[in-house]
């Protein structure tokens, strides 16, 4: 009887200590990947100036970031700037890789999440995955919070290490 009374409160306590931790309260989900290009996205890619290009020679790159957290929290997110995408998937051979993309994020101190993302279409051909995941290696995002309960964390994330290829 005893062993049972004490197996239970044991876990009462691990359960009441996890359900009180601010970790748990704080989600985060990071996503990266590359994918072909549909039909109709390789219609609105401008070609001139490649030779017998086709739909195989593009990528599109998507980036999501979403952070839910508890009520007065304060966080911190060091999104990287668009230009530091343009640059790294530039960077691979000194050709223009970049066409075109888009960004947007919503990250308002009154409310409890935040969102950015970016997506942009780049011309693959010649490349292996390997390399593409190589040109982010420098693009990190960083994100810190802290709650009322002076509970602090900080996490960074590496672009190149989070890339799924569809």
């Amino acid at each position: 009887m005893r062993k049972h009374y004490a197996a239970t409160l044991i876990f009462c306590m691990l359960f009441f200590m996890v359900g009180c931790n601010p970790i748990s309260k704080t989600k985060i989900s990071v996503e990266a990947k590359v994918s072909k290009l549909s039909d109709k996205q390789f219609e609105e890619v401008g070609t001139e100036g490649l030779k017998n290009s086709s739909k195989d020679d593009f990528r599109k790159f998507t980036f999501n970031f979403k952070m839910e957290n508890p009520p007065d929290t304060s966080r911190k997110i060091e999104f990287p700037k668009g230009i530091a995408w343009k640059k790294s998937i530039n960077s691979v051979d000194g050709k223009v890789r970049y066409w075109f993309g888009e960004e947007y994020q919503q990250d308002n101190e009154d409310e409890n999440f935040a969102l950015y993302h970016k997506d942009f279409l780049f011309y693959s051909k010649g490349l292996s995955e390997d390399e593409i995941k190589e040109a982010f290696d420098s693009i990190i995002l960083k994100v810190a919070w802290k709650t009322k309960e002076k509970y602090q964390e900080e996490k960074e994330y590496q672009v190149s290490k989070l890339i799924k290829f569809n």
